[in-house]
């Protein structure tokens, strides 16, 4: 890669950082302000980082926090699983009983997103982070009850799997030369899958923890 691309993509990436953080900001307080942002159906019927089938009754006595991302992601999604990782450890050096929540990792990108390269993935962060995968057609509904915006952008051409038909997305090309645009919030759900917070993309450790203290 020339300097000059390296140096265009470094910038790039930083723009995409630089407005999750402040996009991020601004939504997460709008669905605050929405009541329809209540009303996320909990439902999934997914694969999990270790090949099992799971839907949401096999956490039903669970606290709960989601994030969505993807593996191949650059910046966002490290940082954010990262910071999961360490409100997993703050909870536990504190003693509160982190056995009590479970934290979700759902892939943006099913495409690539198999239930090997999430457990690689994940195995960087934290054993308690729970990654989950499936085909197009189960995720779509999932992105749309969380209103995860994707879109991922191959060689050029945009594509918003939520606008278009299921069928051609999982047709597409197996290219690996492509990223995906993504809502970044974190989900966080109480023991009867009733929403208790979306905080967004740069949350401190500090807020995370806070939010998911009021919960025990």
């Amino acid at each position: 890669m020339s300097f000059s691309k390296l140096f265009i993509n470094r910038i790039f990436f930083s723009l995409i950082l630089i407005f999750a953080v402040v996009a991020g900001w601004a939504v997460s307080e709008l669905l605050k302000n929405n009541d329809s942002s209540n009303n996320i159906n909990l439902h999934f019927n997914l694969t999990d980082h270790f090949g099992s089938n799971v839907t949401e009754s096999n956490y039903s006595s669970f606290n709960k926090v989601f994030f969505f991302g993807f593996t191949h992601c650059p910046d966002i999604c490290p940082i954010s699983v990262n910071l999961l990782s360490n409100v997993i450890d703050d909870l536990t050096s504190n003693q509160f009983p982190v056995k009590k929540f479970k934290f979700f990792f759902v892939t943006i990108d099913p495409n690539r997103d198999t239930p090997e390269r999430l457990k690689e993935f994940l195995e960087s962060f934290s054993n308690e982070i729970i990654g989950l995968t499936g085909s197009q057609r189960d995720l779509v509904p999932v992105w749309k009850d969380f209103f995860v915006h994707v879109k991922a952008s191959v060689d050029s051409e945009h594509h918003n799997y939520l606008s278009q038909d299921i069928k051609n997305h999982e047709s597409r090309s197996d290219s690996e030369n492509y990223m995906v645009q993504h809502t970044a919030f974190f989900y966080v759900f109480d023991k009867n899958n009733n929403l208790h917070s979306i905080l967004p993309f740069g949350s401190t450790i500090e807020q995370v923890t806070d939010e998911l203290k009021r919960l025990l």
